[in-house]
């Protein structure tokens, strides 16, 4: 029973502790604590993954061949410094990355956050552990991309600035009314229950072969809601278009059948 306790209190005990705190971790600073505080979502990855070294570590020294893990360890940390060094280069730079991307207070993103990172579809920062950054895209694809692809790449994000804009354009026939046209498309989104900020500004873009167009940023405080702002905005100007006699042109194909 004695010898069953020593193995208990050796090499048992230290892993269930271990997991005790990293239950307590994640109970203490949950995902909805910690949303938007990236620095604090990657401490808590390495004070987690620190509980498991230690428990190993005091596993390892109740083994008699290891009695001594503590000295050696600390005896030669610098040779298993290089040894790991090399021997995880992309893990490590992954980790360190992290660390930079975490802790810079111009980091580019925080959690939930929409980006988009080179040329990987955009998408809603999710999480970011050790190794990877979790990217949610609208498809609810998860993309995993190592950290040190993150801290490298050229990212867009969207959602840092209090509101979030995008353009529609309009084509209108030559000869219409210009500005009661431009005025429409305004009124049409400052009316909007998504609308956020100052009436808009409708801009006279080019003169086409076939049409003169318009555009106008369609603002809203929320990224979300803009896909569908953008839509019914869309939609709401040409129906008012029709009704005031407002041409929108399109190309047509007309056949001519001669008589022979």
């Amino acid at each position: 029973m004695e010898e069953v306790l020593n193995i208990f209190l050796k090499y048992i005990l230290p892993f269930v502790v271990a997991w005790i705190l990293n239950l307590i971790m994640g109970k203490v600073f949950s995902k909805e604590r910690l949303r938007g505080k990236l620095h604090l979502i990657f401490l808590k990855g390495i004070i987690m993954a620190f509980f498991w070294a230690v428990a190993a570590l005091f596993a390892l020294s109740g083994i008699p061949a290891f009695s001594k893990t503590w000295e050696t360890a600390l005896a030669s940390s610098g040779i298993v410094a290089v040894v790991i060094g090399l021997a995880a280069q992309s893990t490590l730079s992954n980790v360190f990355a992290g660390i930079a991307l975490s802790a810079s207070r111009s980091r580019p993103f925080d959690i939930g956050d929409r980006v988009a990172i080179d040329s990987i579809d955009p998408g809603f920062v999710e999480d970011i552990t050790l190794r990877h950054t979790v990217i949610k895209t609208y498809q609810n694809e998860r993309i995993y991309v190592p950290n040190s692809t993150v801290g490298s790449a050229t990212i867009i994000n969207y959602t840092q600035d209090r509101s979030y804009s995008f353009p529609i354009t309009v084509s209108v026939a030559y000869g219409t009314d210009i500005y009661r046209a431009m005025d429409i498309m305004a009124d049409v989104i400052e009316q909007h229950p998504n609308h956020f900020g100052a009436r808009p500004t409708v801009l006279c873009k080019e003169a086409g072969e076939s049409g003169i167009t318009l555009r106008v940023l369609v603002e809203t405080r929320d990224f979300r809601d803009n896909p569908r702002t953008c839509s019914d905005c869309l939609i709401e100007i040409m129906k008012r278009f029709k009704a005031e006699g407002i041409e929108i042109p399109y190309n047509k194909l007309v056949v001519l059948q001669g008589n022979e």
